[in-house]
C-alpha cells in the first residue's frame, strides 16, 4: 500500500527544490561574474582558487539539496509492506519493521506520527511529515490538505488494525 502526500504537499516540496537549485545556481553565476555571455563551466575553468572555493561552499549543498527535494518529491509518503512501514520524507526514510508497528497517533500541535517498538521493546516514533498540518498552515490550504491527511490517516490505521494479533 503506498500512501503519498497530497500533490500541493509534493509540488510545495518540488518548488523549494527549484528554489534550492536556482538560488544556487545564481550565487555561483554572481561569484564567477558570468556576464560576458561565456558559459558557467569556462568561468570555473578560470576561476581563482579563493572563488572557486566560496562557490563550492555555498553554491554545491545548495543545488544537491535542490536536487535531492524534486527528485524525492513524488515519493513523500508511506509505504506498507508485509515486511516494513517505509516513513519517505523528503532528506530520509525510516525503514519500521511491520511487526512493530502499534499505532499512528496526531498531536495537538497537528502533527502526525508512527508509533512502533524498538528492539528492546521501548515505545518510539516517527514523524510522518506528509499528513501533518503545522498550526500556521492557512485555513485556505488547510481546507484541502485535511480531509485528503485524514483519509490517508484513516487508510494507515486501518491496515496496522488488520495486522495486529486478535
Amino acid at each position: 500500500m503506498k500512501l503519498r502526500a497530497h500533490p500541493i504537499v509534493r509540488g510545495c516540496v518540488a518548488l523549494g527544490g527549484l528554489v534550492h537549485m536556482a538560488l544556487g545556481l545564481f550565487w555561483a553565476t554572481t561569484v564567477l561574474g558570468v556576464e560576458d555571455g561565456r558559459s558557467l563551466p569556462e568561468h570555473l575553468v578560470h576561476a581563482s582558487s579563493v572563488v572557486l572555493v566560496a562557490v563550492a561552499v555555498v553554491s554545491v549543498p545548495l543545488l544537491a539539496v535542490g536536487v535531492l527535494a524534486v527528485a524525492r518529491a513524488a515519493f513523500v509518503g508511506v509505504t506498507c509492506t508485509d515486511a516494513e512501514v517505509k516513513v519517505h520524507n523528503v532528506m530520509w526514510t525510516r525503514r519500521v519493521p511491520a511487526e512493530r508497528v502499534i499505532d499512528v497517533r496526531r498531536t495537538w500541535t497537528g502533527k502526525t506520527d508512527l508509533w512502533w517498538r524498538g528492539e528492546k521493546g521501548w515505545p518510539r516514533w516517527t514523524r510522518i511529515p506528509a499528513f501533518s498540518l503545522y498550526l500556521s498552515t492557512h485555513r485556505s490550504v488547510r481546507q484541502w490538505l485535511e480531509p485528503y491527511n485524514e483519509q490517508c490517516v484513516g487508510t494507515l490505521r486501518q491496515w496496522i488494525d488488520e495486522r495486529r494479533p486478535a
